[in-house]
């Protein structure tokens, strides 16, 4: 097993490229990056860093840090064929490209997932326009930029629930960026020592190229559950904790890891849209922490 460790926006709480909904300036974002002692990032909401690449370069230069991947965020119930949001993916794989980055990760921000009746009606023309411009977008990636395109499965989005990421898997021939969170979210009992997220790993090891770590707070999830709230509150009252505190147990998610003998990025996205940087900061050293005293990493 060889993981190699990066970190994103998202655990400073910032979501989108106006650095909403946490607020935290680029900058800062960077600075605490560095100093919790991470050396790679997944660029986050495209427009949050800096666009130019020499801007750029120089900001994660002077810092040691590298660009890991870049993640393209698009409502896809908005577009009717790829072709409507190439320039926009053209752009970001070219800035990704240009920085040493290997992968393209996206996730779809249509609300339809879960807690809504939105998808049940869909047919299978719906779902086959849907996979048919993920499939196209991944191919532009890889033979335009020779960037993997992995897929993020996202709470209350297109694609959520086991169910629904085997049928992605099926009809597109996309590898995965498998999130930890994410998945004990909406495919997990809740209770401690949750085995969906080592059991989908085992699974599915041949299409896990990308992984996120997030950790469930079992107590909120399953207030959550038991108020039937919806996932924006869920995660304003921080449904998503540090690692060593959740439901998931990462000792048996890194065992799975060695099992499948994974190589490739692991990303410690905490998901803290209301964090003060302070508690973000303190969050990102105690993750990578944990992930060493686990042997998750060296």
């Amino acid at each position: 097993m060889a993981v190699k460790i990066a970190t994103a926006p998202c655990s400073w709480g910032v979501w989108y490229a106006d650095g909403t909904p946490s607020g935290t300036p680029a900058q800062l974002f960077l600075d605490q990056a560095q100093q919790a002692g991470y050396r790679a990032l997944e660029l986050g909401p495209d427009g949050y860093l800096p666009e130019d690449q020499r801007v750029l370069e120089e900001e994660l230069s002077r810092r040691g840090l590298e660009a890991a991947a870049g993640t393209a965020c698009y409502r896809f119930d908005q577009y009717q064929r790829f072709d409507d949001f190439r320039p926009a993916v053209e752009k970001l794989c070219a800035r990704i490209a240009s920085m040493g980055g290997k992968y393209l990760v996206t996730m779809d921000e249509s609300d339809v997932g879960l807690y809504s009746e939105k998808k049940a009606g869909f047919t299978p023309e719906t779902w086959r326009k849907y996979f048919t411009m993920f499939r196209e977008m991944g191919a532009f990636a890889q033979e335009e930029f020779g960037l993997m395109m992995v897929y993020h499965p996202h709470i209350k989005s297109l694609i959520e629930t086991e169910e629904e990421i085997i049928r992605l898997l099926d009809a597109t021939g996309l590898n995965l960026c498998f999130d930890t969170g994410h998945h004990a979210y909406v495919n997990g009992n809740g209770q401690p020592g949750d085995p969906s997220v080592p059991d989908f790993i085992r699974r599915y090891a041949e299409r896990i190229k990308y992984l996120h770590f997030k950790q469930v707070d079992g107590a909120v999830y399953n207030r959550v559950l038991a108020e039937h709230l919806d996932s924006d509150t869920a995660f304003d009252i921080d449904v998503m904790c540090d690692l060593p505190d959740g439901i998931i147990d990462f000792q048996a998610v890194r065992q799975a890891l060695e099992d499948i003998h994974f190589d490739g990025i692991g990303v410690v996205e905490s998901d803290m849209p209301k964090a003060s940087n302070e508690r973000a900061f303190a969050s990102a050293c105690r993750n990578l922490s944990y992930l060493r005293e686990i042997r998750m990493i060296d």
